[in-house]
C-alpha cells in the first residue's frame, strides 16, 4: 500500500465524508445513491479508511441480511487515493466482520466485478437473494431495471 492507512469504525463526525464519498462515485455511476439519512441509519455498519494526515480516504459497510446472510454495500475510496489498496483494506476488514458473525455467506451487488473477482467474490444470480430485495431493494430507482452484478463469497456451507 503505497499510504498508511487505519481502518476504524466512523464516528458520527464522519457522516458527511461518507455521504460525500458514497455520492461523489454514484455521481459518476459506480455504485447507487444512498441518502445522508441512510447512512446515519446505517453508520454502526461502516468502517472508515483514515490515513496518516487524518483524512478518510474510503468507506465501506456490511450489513446483516438474516442469520444465513450478510451484504458488503457503499464500498467508496476518494479519487486520489484509488489504487493504492484502500478498497481491498476495507473488504477484508468487512469479510472479517462477517466471519465474526459466523454468517455463512456474504453477497454484493455491484459495478465493479473485476475487484470483487479478485477479492474471491464469484458472480451468482440475484434472484437467491429475495431478502436482498425486501429488505433494500425496493426502495431503489432501478428496481425495475437493476443493473448490478450479484457475487457472492461463501464462508462457510449452511447445515
Amino acid at each position: 500500500m503505497a499510504e498508511d492507512i487505519l481502518i476504524r469504525e466512523p464516528t458520527v463526525n464522519d457522516i458527511d465524508v461518507i455521504f460525500k464519498l458514497t455520492n461523489s462515485m454514484a455521481a459518476e455511476g459506480l455504485m447507487l445513491t444512498r441518502s445522508k439519512y441512510k447512512i446515519i441509519s446505517m453508520l454502526q455498519n461502516f468502517l472508515v479508511a483514515e490515513n496518516s494526515e487524518g483524512t478518510i480516504a474510503g468507506c465501506g459497510a456490511f450489513t446483516l441480511l438474516w442469520d444465513d446472510l450478510g451484504e458488503i454495500m457503499a464500498l467508496a475510496v476518494d479519487k486520489d487515493h484509488q489504487g493504492n489498496g484502500i478498497g481491498k483494506a476495507l473488504v477484508k476488514n468487512l469479510i472479517e466482520r462477517g466471519k465474526k458473525l459466523k454468517v455463512p455467506e456474504i453477497i454484493v451487488l455491484t459495478y465493479q466485478v473485476e475487484f470483487f473477482k479478485k477479492m474471491g467474490f464469484t458472480m451468482t444470480d440475484k434472484d437467491k437473494f429475495p431478502r436482498k430485495l425486501w429488505r433494500e431493494c425496493l426502495e431503489c430507482p432501478k428496481l425495475e431495471c437493476c443493473d448490478e452484478t450479484a457475487m457472492n463469497m461463501v464462508l462457510k456451507e449452511k447445515v
